[in-house]
Protein backbone atom coordinates (compact mmCIF):
# COMPACT_ATOMS: atom_id res chain seq x y z
CA UNK A 1 0.00 0.00 0.00
CA UNK A 2 1.44 3.17 -0.79
CA UNK A 3 2.08 6.10 1.78
CA UNK A 4 -0.54 8.34 2.19
CA UNK A 5 -0.88 12.31 1.24
CA UNK A 6 -2.96 15.23 1.92
CA UNK A 7 -3.17 19.18 2.17
CA UNK A 8 -0.16 20.46 4.82
CA UNK A 9 -0.98 21.42 8.51
CA UNK A 10 0.96 24.38 9.98
CA UNK A 11 1.67 24.08 13.69
CA UNK A 12 -1.70 24.86 14.89
CA UNK A 13 -4.03 22.74 12.60
CA UNK A 14 -4.79 25.10 9.77
CA UNK A 15 -4.16 24.71 6.42
CA UNK A 16 -0.09 25.27 5.36
CA UNK A 17 -0.03 28.07 2.76
CA UNK A 18 3.27 28.75 0.57
CA UNK A 19 3.53 31.12 -1.90
CA UNK A 20 -0.28 31.12 -2.46
CA UNK A 21 -0.89 27.54 -2.65
CA UNK A 22 -1.62 24.87 0.03
CA UNK A 23 1.01 22.46 0.52
CA UNK A 24 0.90 18.82 0.28
CA UNK A 25 2.78 16.26 2.03
CA UNK A 26 2.85 12.77 3.91
CA UNK A 27 -0.08 12.41 6.30
CA UNK A 28 0.74 9.37 7.72
CA UNK A 29 1.79 10.76 11.29
CA UNK A 30 -1.64 12.79 11.74
CA UNK A 31 -3.93 10.01 10.38
CA UNK A 32 -2.14 7.73 13.46
CA UNK A 33 -2.52 10.62 15.47
CA UNK A 34 -6.29 10.97 14.59
CA UNK A 35 -7.14 7.45 15.19
CA UNK A 36 -5.94 7.59 18.30
CA UNK A 37 -7.61 10.84 19.36
CA UNK A 38 -11.06 9.97 17.45
CA UNK A 39 -13.50 7.75 19.81
CA UNK A 40 -15.90 5.42 17.88
CA UNK A 41 -18.82 7.00 16.73
CA UNK A 42 -16.48 9.86 15.59
CA UNK A 43 -16.54 9.76 12.06
CA UNK A 44 -20.04 8.82 10.42
CA UNK A 45 -18.97 7.02 7.67
CA UNK A 46 -16.84 4.70 9.82
CA UNK A 47 -18.29 4.36 13.48
CA UNK A 48 -16.50 1.71 14.40
CA UNK A 49 -13.00 3.78 13.62
CA UNK A 50 -11.14 5.51 17.09
CA UNK A 51 -9.87 4.28 20.04
CA UNK A 52 -10.56 7.13 22.14
CA UNK A 53 -7.75 7.89 24.21
CA UNK A 54 -9.67 10.49 26.90
CA UNK A 55 -11.31 7.79 28.08
CA UNK A 56 -8.40 6.02 29.25
CA UNK A 57 -6.84 8.59 30.88
CA UNK A 58 -6.82 9.07 34.53
CA UNK A 59 -7.75 5.02 34.32
CA UNK A 60 -5.70 2.89 36.47
CA UNK A 61 -4.57 -0.74 34.61
CA UNK A 62 -5.63 -0.12 31.47
CA UNK A 63 -2.21 0.40 29.82
CA UNK A 64 -2.53 -3.23 28.09
CA UNK A 65 -6.36 -2.53 26.79
CA UNK A 66 -5.26 0.73 25.43
CA UNK A 67 -2.14 -1.02 23.67
CA UNK A 68 -4.17 -3.42 22.19
CA UNK A 69 -7.05 -0.74 20.79
CA UNK A 70 -4.25 0.97 19.18
CA UNK A 71 -2.39 -2.08 17.53
CA UNK A 72 -6.07 -3.14 16.35
CA UNK A 73 -7.19 0.21 14.93
CA UNK A 74 -4.05 0.40 13.30
CA UNK A 75 -4.30 -1.99 11.59
CA UNK A 76 -6.87 -2.19 10.36
CA UNK A 77 -6.57 1.31 8.54
CA UNK A 78 -3.79 -1.05 7.11
CA UNK A 79 -1.10 -0.05 8.56
CA UNK A 80 1.52 -2.76 10.40
CA UNK A 81 1.32 -2.14 14.01
CA UNK A 82 4.25 -4.11 15.41
CA UNK A 83 3.59 -3.28 19.87
CA UNK A 84 2.64 -0.25 20.75
CA UNK A 85 4.88 1.90 23.33
CA UNK A 86 2.88 3.91 25.77
CA UNK A 87 4.40 5.46 28.86
CA UNK A 88 2.66 5.15 32.23
CA UNK A 89 1.17 8.37 33.08
CA UNK A 90 2.76 7.92 36.63
CA UNK A 91 5.95 8.52 35.50
CA UNK A 92 5.78 12.22 33.87
CA UNK A 93 5.10 14.86 36.42
CA UNK A 94 3.16 16.77 34.49
CA UNK A 95 0.52 13.94 33.51
CA UNK A 96 1.55 13.39 29.87
CA UNK A 97 1.35 10.14 28.30
CA UNK A 98 3.85 9.23 25.51
CA UNK A 99 2.70 6.57 22.50
CA UNK A 100 4.81 5.19 20.52
CA UNK A 101 2.64 3.44 18.04
CA UNK A 102 5.28 1.61 15.97
CA UNK A 103 3.17 1.71 13.13
CA UNK A 104 4.28 1.86 9.52
CA UNK A 105 2.59 1.18 6.14
CA UNK A 106 2.34 -2.38 4.12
Amino acid sequence: MALRFDYGLDVNGDLNVEDNDVTYGLSDEDHIEDTILAAPLWWKQFPADGVGIRYYLGSTGKIQKLMGSIKQQLQSDGYVCNNPIVGNPMVFPDGTLNINPNATML
